[in-house]
């Protein structure tokens, strides 16, 4: 018998006792469905991971702030004057492996227009935060090299302040404002950004459109008793990579404070909390699927351990007629085979059903690829497989006399 035959054979068996064949597969399929879902809303969060990523600057973007001070600390510690704007500056001359420097203050100022005014984010900032985060002003300009060396009271509203302050964010160009009672007159209104990990998340980019952009010499000058800095955000040089950037910003950063009192991190930390919610939830998903195609192997095994039991005399038959061991062995894992795919199909048509539910109910991207069902359909063939031999190999053990008594 060829191995087609036994294909065929396994399929008539397959739906002779088509109950018992469902029965059977049931855990092969909940546990196909599942891992189908899993692969689609990994796949999808991944997606909505790499691109929350490029919205904060991209995989190469690396943020600098100070460490919180030991209980304990060191006199060079208490020496160091932690982040300043000089670092800045020393970085962007000597830094080989970085393509951008920007440094970063931020306060919570009055802001003031006309009869409306609220207390709320101030960062002060160069032209090159503009670049590192690829942000664009809905109207008007950005903060320019000229601004900075002029330390010119000169404002980049957020979206959000802009339309609470002037009734429109597009009325807000050119207007002047007060913060912390200090004239500024405003150059550009950034655009609206959002950016959303589900839709029963929050906005992970609202801080953006609740802040507005001064220059950092401004800042210092007029709001700082020192060029302190709050984080610096940086962009390494693709010829480098981030790593080769990583280990030289903090070369150079522990040259100059004698200390590692500070912080080299990735961004994007705002949507920490909802990734790793989903992330639970995938693995949820994940280890159920696991269990349900562990107990559907076990399952399976059984049931055509009893398939073989049931047809020693026809199996016994054809070894007396010719059939070699081997044959009879693969014609047993040819019908495991063919009714785990069987299982495999139907799990994966259940897991597109389902990551479309879970995906719309919990405004997830998640899609079921080729890639997905490929994996899908080799898992299920792999569990039959495993699940067969043991069937297989007392199937090919068989002796044609013995087999013959049966009956």
């Amino acid at each position: 018998m060829g191995i087609l035959e036994s294909l065929l054979t396994g399929l008539d068996e397959a739906r002779r006792h088509l109950g018992q064949t469902l029965l059977s597969l049931l855990g092969l399929i909940l546990g196909t469905g599942s891992i189908v879902t899993v692969l689609a809303l990994f796949g999808g969060q991944a997606k909505n991971t790499q691109n929350y990523l490029a919205e904060v600057g991209g995989l190469g973007t690396i943020i600098v702030r100070d460490r919180d001070m030991s209980v304990s600390p060191t006199a060079r510690e208490l020496a160091s004057k932690r982040l300043t704007y000089d670092d800045a500056e020393f970085l962007e001359q000597r830094a080989t492996t970085l393509s951008a420097v920007s440094p970063g203050w931020a306060r919570s100022l009055r802001y003031q227009a006309g009869n409306t005014g609220f207390t709320g984010q101030v960062v002060g900032t160069v032209p090159d935060y503009a670049v590192i985060n690829d942000i664009v002003p809905m109207a008007g300009r950005y903060l320019s090299d000229l601004d900075v060396l002029q330390q010119s009271r000169v404002i980049v509203m957020g979206w959000k302040f802009a339309d609470s302050l002037f009734g429109a964010a597009e009325k807000a160009l050119g207007q002047v404002l007060t913060v912390q009672g200090k004239a500024f007159r405003v150059v550009g209104v950034m655009e609206r950004e959002e950016f959303y990990f589900a839709v029963w998340s929050g906005n992970q980019l609202e801080y953006r459109n609740e802040r507005a952009y001064i220059p950092i010499t401004t800042a210092v000058s007029q709001f700082a008793e020192n060029d302190r800095l709050d984080f610096m955000t940086l962009k390494a040089d693709p010829t480098y990579g981030v790593r080769a950037a990583d280990a030289q910003v903090k070369s150079l950063l522990y040259a100059r404070h004698g200390v590692e009192d500070f912080d080299v991190t990735p961004p994007g930390g705002n949507g920490e909390d909802d990734t790793q919610f989903l992330m639970m939830f995938n693995y949820i998903f994940l280890v159920a699927g696991v269990v349900s195609l562990f107990t559907g192997g076990i399952v399976i095994a059984n049931i055509f351990l009893a398939s073989v039991v049931e047809r020693v005399r026809e199996m016994g038959t054809r070894m007396a007629l010719g059939a070699t061991p081997g044959t009879v062995f693969l014609h047993v894992v040819a019908e495991v085979l063919v009714v785990t795919l069987l299982g495999g199909l139907v799990g994966l048509a259940i897991g597109a059903g389902l990551t479309g539910v879970v995906g719309r109910l919990m405004g997830l991207p998640a899609a079921v690829t080729p890639a997905i069902a490929l994996i899908a359909l080799s898992t299920a063939g792999g569990v039959g497989l495993i699940a067969g031999l043991f069937p297989a190999l007392r199937a090919a053990r068989i002796s044609p006399v013995e087999a013959l008594r049966y009956g």
